[in-house]
């Protein structure tokens, strides 16, 4: 049986992978944003069995951006943070 508390694990991800990966998800952001990507994301969705596809990929796209600007402010603020070590 488990506890009712919450167990949190992390990842360490170095900064440089952060920028990497920001990078990454901002490029799959601007693709799944083009004329040629947004319909068949939808596409895609519907196959899988969205009720709304056209809204879904929206949202999709959407969380994408968000988490790359997460990843991108995330090493501003490390940037910011005089406390930070540098290895």
């Amino acid at each position: 049986m488990t506890s009712s508390g919450t167990h949190e694990t992390g990842v360490t991800v170095s900064a440089a992978a952060t920028a990497d990966l920001a990078v990454l998800l901002t490029t799959i952001d601007e693709f799944l944003r083009s004329d040629c990507a947004s319909g068949a994301l939808a596409a895609f969705l519907a196959s899988r069995g969205a009720q709304f596809p056209g809204h879904d990929a929206s949202i999709l796209t959407d969380e994408l951006s968000f988490t790359a600007l997460s990843f991108r402010n995330r090493l501003a603020a490390d940037d910011a943070d005089p406390r930070q070590e540098n290895p």
